[in-house]
């Protein structure tokens, strides 16, 4: 009797383009995790001079960040991609306010901020890439600052952490941020080319995140 035999097939699917990104980019990832500015943050010994620069930083940074998201909902061909710009942007909105509540606390003003030169170094990449190249560019260079966050604020989250500066995990480890992370990253699927254009774009914004932490850590205490 013969006997017939069956093989299961196996079907292997490649991760999504926005997987591959962030693997490719593990590296600066785990660079800024380890850096002291993180450190600092999670243990509690971040000096207040050091997060109130980075403070202020951010606060600049983030209002390029938010015309950025604009830039997108302007220039996107579809309701539904507008419309999901426009969400990010609703939580960009929401992710300021985090300064603001924090700032008087520390001293800090963030009025008339004068941006180092890596802040003004991202947000004009920011803003040139918005402006000036494709859909799929422009989400790679805002996705890496949403994941980034996100990452992070996980990691410092999964383990024992001091409570002094426990409002920064809490903010981008909490289900709102992350959300917003997974809108962002999806519409890198759904929009970007896998184009050698968009992934320098993507190895860029996280090599500018690294400087920007790196500068509120060199530059902090001489505030």
């Amino acid at each position: 009797m013969s006997r017939t035999h069956w093989r299961r097939r196996l079907t292997v699917s490649n991760p999504p383009l926005s997987q591959r990104l962030w693997d490719d980019n593990r590296d600066l990832a785990e660079a800024c995790l380890e850096h002291p500015f993180i450190v600092g943050l999670a243990d509690g010994t971040l000096s207040e001079s050091r997060y109130g620069l980075f403070a202020q930083q951010d606060h600049f940074y983030l209002d390029a960040y938010a015309r950025s998201y604009a830039w997108g909902a302007v220039r996107a061909q579809d309701f539904a991609t507008r419309r999901q710009f426009g969400s990010l942007l609703a939580g960009i909105m929401t992710e300021g306010t985090l300064h603001e509540k924090t700032a008087p606390e520390l001293g800090v003003s963030l009025e008339d901020v004068q941006p180092l030169p890596a802040a003004r170094e991202y947000t004009d990449f920011l803003l040139a890439t918005a402006s000036l190249g494709t859909i799929g560019e422009h989400l790679a260079a805002m996705a890496p600052c949403a994941k980034l966050y996100g990452w992070l604020g996980t990691r410092l989250a999964d383990q024992p952490y001091d409570e002094r500066y426990g409002f920064w995990i809490n903010m981008y480890a909490g289900a709102g941020y992350l959300e917003k992370v997974d809108i962002i990253m999806g519409m890198l699927d759904e929009h970007c080319d896998d184009s050698a254009d968009e992934a320098i774009k993507f190895r860029t914004a996280m090599e500018l995140e690294y400087s920007f932490f790196d500068s509120a850590w060199v530059n902090g205490e001489s505030q």
